[in-house]
């Protein structure tokens, strides 16, 4: 919002959240519909968002899961609580987990202890030695190194191809495959992948479809809705919001979350009960702050594009990105994430003062971190990611503006 401008926050957010999900649908701050009015469906996640109470996602993400009776749902501190040892059972915890699988539309939750948890422990449940399992190119560094350490130490398999690219899909499906797992835009590069035709291709050869949702969250796209059948957050992120705790969500069927549910226990990686207060708070004003993360990610990205020091953004909500129209008919908002190909080094990130030169993501402080060429994982060189907060854009392109003059 330009300094001294008599444009309202409320209707910045309304005009800029429109750009920057290239017109899919309107944010609907503004508009009231008479009561007993049809909602007519606009997006993806409209058509796709069940409520157990005929809510709205924004309603759920405040009330579901809070039957208390208190503003805030309490903190269960004890190691055993209502007869439970709150390895297996805590009520703080087992709150956070009807929230979470209600805003993404599944029939049960699993918290744990980070998104590292959340992954090892889903992958460790169903994969076995023999196992084969077909990821993206690139994918969040830490799910990389479980692949190519435990993973492959226990006789896993494990192919990398871009997987947005759908005939490389369907050519490596034709050797059996246990578990076909990806990012809905990959972590770091950007790559974006169309969930449905994906989990079609997967089902087909027989195969389970794991997909990390931490980039964008339940608010803009809802992965089981669209085919997958086990979607998995590190919640830490987006979900908590402000930096201040680890979790991990897993969500999916009963059936194969019990199983998952089992892994925590004997694994032991379930979320404390203050992390899930915290992320209970979180999940309250996610809706409003995954708008404001669109919307000041295109304003960023549109300035970074024009830009003389950067040879290339990644951003899925321009219509250069070759993710583009992929991402516009699945998503609700293309998110707060951006790529930066570089014409020289990567200096930005040291020069920067209000953003943070930090490797974390979806806080509401912008985060900028530089990646290591890897031509083979679709990471270019002089590559930087940035994880766009939700402060005034001005401030940002501003900081920005004096990180890249300097020569």
């Amino acid at each position: 919002m330009n300094k001294g401008s008599n444009v309202s926050r409320r209707a910045f957010l309304s005009t800029s959240a429109a750009a920057a999900t290239a017109s899919l649908a309107s944010t609907s701050l503004a508009e009231e519909k008479p009561k007993g009015a049809a909602k007519t469906p606009q997006t993806v996640l409209t058509e796709t968002y069940k409520s157990a109470g005929g809510h709205d996602v924004t309603t759920d993400a405040v009330y579901a899961g809070e039957d208390s009776g208190s503003s805030c749902y309490p903190i269960y501190q004890g190691t055993t609580n209502r007869g439970a040892y709150t390895r297996g059972s805590n009520p703080t915890i087992n709150s956070v987990e009807v929230k979470i699988k209600q805003l993404e539309g599944a029939e049960f939750g699993i918290a744990t202890a980070c998104g590292m948890a959340a992954i090892s422990q889903t992958l460790l449940t169903f994969l076995k030695p023999g196992s084969r399992m077909v990821l993206n190119r690139n994918v969040y560094i830490g799910t990389e190194k479980l692949v190519d350490g435990p993973l492959k130490r226990l006789g896993v398999e494990s192919q990398r191809i871009n997987m947005a690219n759908l005939d490389e899909l369907q050519a490596v499906l034709k050797k059996k495959t246990d578990i076909v797992y990806f990012e809905v835009q990959s972590n770091p590069a950007l790559d974006v992948v169309d969930v449905k035709a994906a989990s079609a291709l997967a089902h087909g050869a027989g195969a389970m479809v794991i997909v990390d949702n931490t980039w964008l969250t339940p608010y803009l796209i809802q992965p089981l809705a669209l085919g997958a059948d086990i979607v998995l957050h590190s919640a830490t992120k987006y979900m908590m919001g402000h930096g201040c705790g680890l979790c991990g969500i897993v969500c999916g069927p009963k059936t194969l979350m019990k199983r998952v549910e089992s892994s925590r226990s004997v694994f032991g990686g379930i979320m404390a009960p203050m992390n899930a207060f915290l992320l209970h708070q979180g999940l309250k004003t996610l809706p409003m702050r995954m708008e404001r993360h669109c919307a000041n990610a295109m304003r960023i990205a549109q300035f970074l594009e024009t830009h003389p020091m950067v040879k290339k953004v990644h951003y899925p909500g321009l219509a250069s990105d070759p993710g583009h129209a992929a991402a516009s008919k699945q998503v609700r908002g293309f998110g707060g994430m951006i790529g930066l190909e570089m014409n020289k080094g990567a200096q930005l990130v040291r020069r920067v003062k209000l953003c943070r030169p930090w490797t974390s993501l979806g806080d509401v402080q912008t985060l900028v971190t530089n990646y290591t060429h890897n031509a083979a994982w679709g990471i270019p060189a002089n590559y930087i990611r940035m994880s766009v907060g939700i402060e005034d854009p001005d401030d940002i392109i501003a900081d920005l503006k004096q990180a890249l003059a300097k020569r």
